[in-house]
C-alpha cells in the first residue's frame, strides 16, 4: 500500500496564485500517494504524539474544501486556524495557504494544542528556512537516501522538504517504517490524540530516569499515575506521560466545562479542547471528576 502524503500544490487553475479562495476542485490541497519531488530531507519530530497530531491536522486541512491554494493569500489559512482553536476541520470561512504556509501553520497549531512553546514559536515561513527553523524547534533532519527516494521508511507526521521548491506532510506509515524508542530516546508504548504518551517500564528503570527522558519530574509522574511510592515501579508497568503543559482539575459542584475553560484557559470557548483531551462524548461532568486541562 502506498505511503500517503498531505500535499498543497496549486490553485484550481493549476497555477500558484490568482484563483478564488477555497478549494474549488478538491485537488488544491489533497491526500495523495508519496512521489519523488525530489526531496532534500525529511524533518521528523522525536515524539510520536507530535507526529500523530501533525498528520491529523494535515489530513483535516486536505479534506476541508474551505481551504485552498494561493501564494498571494497564504496567511489567511493561519488566521482562520487560530479563530477555530487550531483544528482545520472546523474552518468554515474560505481561505488559502501554500505548501510551506500550510505546513508551518500546522506545526504551530500542534504546538498550541500540545502546549509545546518551541513548536508554537518556530520561525519557519517558507521552504528555504524551514529546515533550520524546525530543527531548532526539536525536529531531526534525516538525509539518508532511504528516506528521500521512496516512502517506505517514512513515519506518519514526517515532513518532506525540498528546500527550494516544496514541502508536504506524511499521513501514513511506510511499509518498512519503524520508530523504536526507549526511556533515553523516545516512547516505548504508545500515544493518544490528546498528546498523552505511555511508557512501558523496563529492567533498570526508575521514575526519575523516565521523567528526565520526557522533560518532567518524578513527582508529576507519580501524581499523574496515582503512584503512592515513587520509588517503586515494576517491569512491564505502563506509565502515562502527560502532554507538555497539561495539568489536572477536580470538578466541583456547579462547575461546567465552559466555566472551567474560562477559569483555567482564559477562554470558555476552549471547552471542546478539555472534552477532547478527556475523551468526553457529552458536556456532562460531575463533582469529584478529575479532568486533564491542556496548556494555557
Amino acid at each position: 500500500m502506498a505511503t500517503m502524503i498531505s500535499n498543497s500544490g496549486h490553485d484550481e487553475n493549476g497555477r500558484y496564485s490568482g484563483g478564488a479562495a477555497g478549494d474549488q476542485t478538491g485537488t488544491e490541497w489533497q491526500v495523495i500517494p508519496w512521489y519523488n519531488r525530489p526531496w532534500n530531507c525529511v524533518l521528523r519530530h522525536p515524539k510520536a504524539s507530535v507526529r500523530k497530531l501533525i498528520a491529523q491536522l494535515a489530513k483535516e486541512a486536505a479534506n476541508n474544501n474551505k481551504i485552498g491554494y494561493d501564494q498571494n493569500q497564504r496567511e489567511t489559512f493561519w488566521e482562520q486556524l487560530k479563530k477555530v482553536g487550531y483544528y482545520p476541520s472546523k474552518i468554515t470561512v474560505k481561505c488559502e495557504a501554500d505548501c510551506s504556509a500550510g505546513v508551518c501553520a500546522i506545526v504551530r497549531a500542534t504546538g498550541y494544542l500540545l502546549g509545546d512553546t518551541k513548536l508554537q514559536k518556530h520561525s519557519g515561513t517558507y521552504t528555504g528556512n524551514m529546515r533550520a527553523a524546525l530543527k531548532a524547534a526539536g525536529f531531526e533532519v534525516l538525509t539518508a537516501s532511504k528516506y528521500l527516494t521512496s516512502g517506505d521508511y517514512l513515519l506518519t507526521g514526517d515532513i518532506l522538504l525540498n528546500d527550494g521548491a516544496h514541502t508536504a506532510t506524511v499521513v501514513s506509515d511506510g511499509a518498512k517504517a519503524t520508530s523504536g524508542g526507549s526511556a533515553s530516546g523516545g516512547t516505548s508504548g504508545g500515544s493518544a490524540a490528546n498528546g498523552e504518551q505511555t511508557y512501558k517500564v523496563k529492567a533498570g528503570d526508575t521514575l526519575s530516569k523516565i521523567a528526565a527522558a520526557y522533560g518532567t519530574t518524578y513527582q508529576k509522574l507519580a501524581s499523574y499515575n496515582g503512584i503512592a511510592n515513587p520509588n517503586i515501579i515494576n517491569v512491564g508497568q505502563i506509565i502515562k506521560i502527560p502532554a507538555s503543559g497539561v495539568t489536572t482539575y477536580t470538578v466541583k459542584k456547579g462547575d461546567s466545562l465552559w466555566a472551567i475553560a474560562a477559569a483555567k484557559l482564559g477562554n470558555g470557548t476552549r471547552y471542546n479542547e478539555i472534552k477532547t483531551m478527556n475523551g468526553l462524548t457529552s458536556d456532562t461532568i460531575h463533582a469529584g471528576q478529575v479532568l486533564k486541562i491542556p496548556a494555557k
